[in-house]
């Protein structure tokens, strides 16, 4: 039997990967900083004896590196869980488990802002990002290169663009309007609501796709010791956020939003779009949800990201 070490296991992509992994059979410890109903390890990620404590004990297969900092505002936070963390977790696999595969998660923060003739972004357009969360995710990116190339291991980094779906928290934007939409249907009538960053674009992907091709990635595609690969995981679809906006506004029961001048971006970019082809190549992937499936089941099910773990 395969088996797997999630790190940040009951994070929103963690519970998904988690639930992934043991539908194909994998055997699964999961960790988490603050651990509430006995279904996860404890272990914070920036103590570094204890992180190797968790990999001395558990010698799995794969290591999942899914915790991170997801609330753009604490760019402290950031550097310390995706290059401290991280740089944790990989000495702890050099140290207690060296033939273990590790996958981190990248971000599509790490491109920056792009023009329109960059789109769909390839794994090689260059990283120059304009936001502290994809500066620190870039920073992980390059602290992994140096692990495989000094250390010999094994690590493959997916790039996933905008995750949204079934139990998305409420501190990203999809989840933050649907929460918003549902108070404001609370109170009355439809009516219209205000959009910041209206025509921004995103290119949104189902945390059960990331899921899936997480697992098949290391399944078909592991790199040999002393390798980094890098994958997206995107639709390659842009998607306006007032489009976003508009069909959650229909999901609402008719609610009409308009453009509401312009916010902060937690990534920085105007416009995003992904190139999976390479992920395509390595293993046949193909996304399964359109994004309105994700954001009609999100509207649906706010909290299934429990039920998943």
């Amino acid at each position: 039997m395969h088996t797997a070490l999630v790190f940040g296991g009951q994070s929103f992509l963690g519970r998904w990967l988690c639930h992934e992994l043991r539908r194909q059979g994998w055997a699964v410890t999961a960790t988490a900083r603050r651990v509430s109903d006995g279904a996860a390890v404890p272990c914070d990620l920036l103590d570094a004896a204890r992180v190797a404590e968790v990999v001395r004990q558990q010698r799995p297969n794969w290591i999942f590196q899914c915790g991170g900092a997801t609330r753009g505002e604490d760019f402290r936070k950031a550097f310390d869980l995706h290059v401290g963390g991280t740089l944790n977790v990989l000495e702890a696999v050099r140290c207690h488990a060296p033939e273990a595969g590790v996958v981190l998660l990248g971000s599509a923060a790490e491109y920056g802002p792009a023009g329109p003739a960059d789109l769909p972004l390839r794994e090689d357009h260059p990283a120059v990002p304009r936001s502290y969360f994809g500066a620190s995710k870039a920073a992980q990116t390059q602290v992994a290169r140096a692990a495989a190339a000094e250390w010999g291991l094994r690590i493959l980094i997916a790039r996933p663009f905008n995750v949204i779906g079934p139990g998305l928290p409420e501190h990203y934007f999809a989840a933050a309007l649907a929460a918003r939409l549902r108070r404001l249907a609370g109170e009355g009538s439809p009516c219209e609501f205000p959009v910041l960053n209206a025509h921004a674009t995103r290119d949104l992907i189902d945390v059960r796709d990331v899921a899936e091709a997480l697992v098949d990635l290391v399944g078909r595609a592991a790199p040999a010791p002393g390798g980094c690969a890098i994958y997206n995981i995107s639709n390659g679809i842009e998607t306006a956020l007032l489009e976003m906006a508009a069909e959650l506004g229909r999901l609402a029961g008719g609610f009409v939003p308009v453009p509401g001048g312009v916010g902060a971006s937690r990534g920085g970019a105007v416009r995003s779009c992904g190139d999976a082809s390479r992920l395509l190549q390595a293993i046949g992937w193909r996304p399964r949800y359109s994004w309105r499936e994700s954001l009609a089941e999100m509207w649906r099910t706010p909290d299934a990201t429990r039920r998943a773990a």
